[in-house]
């Protein structure tokens, strides 16, 4: 089970660095399966996604939703968007306290 997040100003190569690091996660490893999570994958606009606070706050909850079905033993999740850290920072404490919990009693 691993979480990676990237966080970045928008345009700074975040799409790219996720795109070859899990390239290189897949061809490093068979046994875990590499997903990608961003607005592309939710079919969701990245300029729609971010024209007001209403939209990026409804955007985090479906993304993080969309994290905690994904996370898994036998998985390794690149979350790719416009991740502002303070706020990802609590959310993802929280769900690792969560999966760590839930890790001991498998």
């Amino acid at each position: 089970m691993a979480l990676v997040v990237i966080c970045g100003q928008p345009c700074s190569g975040k799409s790219a660095a996720a795109a070859c690091l899990a390239a290189a996660l897949c061809s490093s490893t068979s046994d875990l399966t590499v997903r990608i999570i961003d607005e592309s994958s939710l079919h969701l606009g990245r300029n729609d996604s971010y024209k007001d606070m209403v939209v990026e706050k409804n955007l985090r909850g479906v993304l993080r939703s969309e994290v905690d079905r994904s996370v898994s033993r036998d998985s390794i999740i690149v979350v790719d968007s416009l991740n502002n850290i303070k706020v990802r920072q609590r959310q993802c404490t929280t769900s690792l306290t969560f999966f760590s919990k839930q890790a001991q009693t498998f």
